[in-house]
């Protein structure tokens, strides 16, 4: 698959999470913590530094691979959950990927997951 047809998919699936307005961001990182595609909310300001961003990103991978650790006790991650007092954080692991999107605080993360979830699953099997 070219890399057009892959940005224009992540585009078209970054665009069906963002119709929810309480989807703030959604970013996909490789399995190094490094951000392949973004994309946020128009006028959302993200309020975290490039630098900060980076952290963030190498840290979700590393709780993803760090969770892999308990999958054959108690069952692979589908993901997980951080709330903050200004937004939530979800992060989801996929096919060598990792899925993180940024909501407005207190919405109902369990539905928006398990919709990216459906989402990429159809777009990142192939």
């Amino acid at each position: 698959m070219s890399s057009q047809i892959i940005s224009k998919s992540l585009d078209y699936a970054c665009d069906i999470l963002l119709a929810n307005n309480a989807v703030r961001y959604v970013g996909i990182l490789d399995n190094m913590g490094n951000l392949i595609y973004d994309k946020k909310q128009n006028g959302v300001n993200l309020s975290i530094s490039d630098e900060k961003s980076r952290s963030l990103y190498i840290k979700s991978v590393l709780g993803i691979l760090f969770e892999k650790d308990f999958d054959v006790q108690i069952g692979s991650l589908k993901y997980n959950v951080s709330h903050r007092t200004k937004i939530d954080m979800i992060t989801i692991p996929m096919f060598n990927h990792v899925i993180v999107i940024s909501t407005e605080p207190n919405e109902n993360c369990d539905v928006i997951a398990n919709s990216a979830i459906q989402i990429f699953e159809k777009l990142l099997k192939n």
